[in-house]
């Protein structure tokens, strides 16, 4: 459904049913992202009575985009708290996977009152000017330019699963295809604009979830971090982040999903659910008498 935000709006996928236990989750960035793929895996959370929102973050699926400067990570995090304000919802268990996660950090640093728990899958450990290839020289407006001439297009279905490679499904196929929209030539084209992935791209290069930690870890904000382990190379990298950041964070709980990538969340599907539902509902919302 289509909410009015701020000066925007977000088109927000919802499942459970209103009035149960608030869960906010915020999607990775690619190159036809949207929030529809947690529905992959949200089963388990609806049938534990979670009431689980998650925004198609601007430019993405069906929100629309932002000027470029409205990527700055600190100020979607502000905007997630306007939506949570539009929900109604006084407090909430955050979830964000990639640049989901780095959202989500600095929501959490910033607005502690609101977060119940936290969980960081694959991301929230790093600064991502850290990571290999990372393109910290362009500016905006040149990685806008690139990403638009990048912009995924695919002549039909059967490309999108061939691109998609293996343990594809057609459910997982429609989960990218929300992502998608057909051009005036009848081919798919993402729905995400280069002026939307560039920016988003250019800022998250910039963030820096490192700050956040010192103010996660003094609030006590239970946290729970997901690392992919495959390939080996991402395997190295979320080490070396891990430590830093369990450092930082000592009530982080830190878990090696092993034989997942970075797209944890499709990867693991309904377990990924599983997961998030059973850690999160150890923590007990105040002023109940379970999860």
């Amino acid at each position: 459904m289509d909410l009015t935000v701020g000066s925007t709006t977000l088109y927000v996928r919802r499942w459970g049913e209103p009035g149960g236990r608030p869960l906010l989750f915020l999607h990775a960035l690619g190159p036809a992202s949207s929030a529809a793929f947690l529905g992959l895996g949200v089963q388990p959370l609806v049938d534990a009575g979670f009431d689980v929102a998650a925004p198609d973050l601007p430019g993405y699926g069906g929100s629309p985009p932002l000027d470029p400067d409205d990527y700055a990570v600190s100020r979607l995090a502000t905007l997630m708290v306007e939506l949570v304000g539009t929900l109604d919802w006084p407090r909430f268990d955050l979830v964000g996977h990639s640049w989901g996660g780095a959202i989500a950090c600095h929501l959490a640093a910033a607005y502690p009152e609101l977060v119940h728990s936290l969980v960081l899958v694959d991301s929230g450990h790093l600064d991502y000017a850290e990571t290999p290839g990372v393109d910290l020289d362009s500016t905006i407006e040149e990685l806008c330019e690139a990403a638009e001439a990048g912009r995924l297009r695919l002549p039909d279905r059967e490309h999108v699963a061939e691109l998609i490679g293996t343990d594809v499904d057609d459910v997982l196929v429609d989960a990218f295809l929300e992502g998608m929209q057909p051009d005036d030539e009848g081919r798919l084209v993402s729905r995400t604009p280069g002026r939307a992935s560039g920016a988003a791209r250019y800022h998250l290069a910039r963030a820096k979830q490192s700050e956040t930690w010192p103010l996660i870890a003094a609030q006590r904000i239970p946290t729970l971090l997901l690392l992919a382990t495959e390939p080996e190379q991402a395997r190295q990298l979320n080490e070396m982040g891990a430590t830093r950041f369990a450092a930082a964070v000592p009530q982080a709980d830190v878990r090696w999903v092993e034989g997942a990538t970075h797209s944890l969340v499709t990867d693991e599907r309904e377990r990924f659910g599983q997961t998030v539902s059973q850690w999160v509902s150890q923590w007990l919302v105040p002023g109940t008498t379970s999860g």
